[in-house]
This record gives structure tokens, C-alpha cells and sequence, in this order.
């Protein structure tokens, strides 16, 4: 198993910031509510661990990345958001 640094889901629920989530197949995007997310997950869970655990609601790929949902920040860097 890979040891993932980064922000675990616990932090950001104290922050209260959800997790920004895309598919790498086909561009399908959407921010998961965190509280939603440690339902399942533990808290220690790596915000980029919670990828693997994922598939894309619109094509089934699980060519998913994963990302804090900081607001106003924008677009992550090297990430295209499609229009729904």
C-alpha cells in the first residue's frame, strides 16, 4: 500500500471543506461533501486515497483523481473542468 502524504479527511472536515473529484475518462467532475465521504472512509484517509474508492457516475471509469475543494481558488493547475 502506498503511504500518501497530503491532507487526510478528518482536516478538512474541520475546515469544513468538501473534496473536489474528476474523472480522468471522460472530464465528468463533482465536490463530495467530506462529512459524506467519512461515512465511509476513516479520517485518516488521504484526500488523494479516497480516489481509489471512487468511480465515474457518468462513464464507470475509475480513472479518478481527487483534490481539496479549497473555495475561490479555482481550477487546479493541470486540470481541464467540463461543462455539464
Amino acid at each position: 500500500m502506498v503511504n500518501e502524504t497530503g491532507p487526510r479527511l478528518a482536516e478538512l472536515a474541520g475546515q469544513d471543506v468538501p473534496v473536489a473529484a474528476w474523472c480522468l475518462g471522460c472530464g465528468h467532475h463533482r465536490v463530495l461533501a467530506v462529512g459524506d465521504l467519512l461515512a465511509r472512509m476513516d479520517g485518516r484517509t488521504a484526500v488523494a486515497a479516497v480516489a481509489r474508492r471512487l468511480s465515474c457516475s457518468r462513464c464507470g471509469s475509475r480513472a479518478i483523481e481527487t483534490r481539496p475543494h479549497y473555495a475561490g481558488l479555482g481550477v487546479v493547475a493541470g486540470h481541464r473542468w467540463h461543462e455539464e
